[in-house]
């Protein structure tokens, strides 16, 4: 699966765009990721069986966008540190 990251679209997506679609791929993979926990014997259901199964994923998913390209790769990654620490952020600040 890679990513294409420039759509031919004529249109222009706005925020909510990807709002709807970061919310729509996120239930989604929350929705699998809670099945598959629950399918797991109850001695592998701790944060470091999943840390280890996310930290995976990601790293395949990374590699399949840019498999001859260890820099893109870590470049990838910091983007993707930066929003998830972004995304933290918005959680610990309260409601307005």
């Amino acid at each position: 699966m890679k990513i294409n990251e420039n759509p031919t679209t004529a249109e222009t997506l706005t925020n909510e765009d990807y709002s709807k679609a970061m919310n729509f791929i996120g239930q989604n993979l929350l929705s699998s990721l809670v099945q598959s926990i629950e399918k797991l014997p109850p001695h592998l259901r701790n944060s470091n069986v999943i840390s280890q199964a996310l930290s995976a994923f990601l790293a395949n998913i990374i590699y399949k966008q840019f498999p001859e390209s260890p820099e893109s790769c870590h470049q990838m990654m910091d983007a993707m540190t930066k929003l998830v620490k972004m995304q933290l952020d918005n959680y610990s600040q309260p409601a307005q």
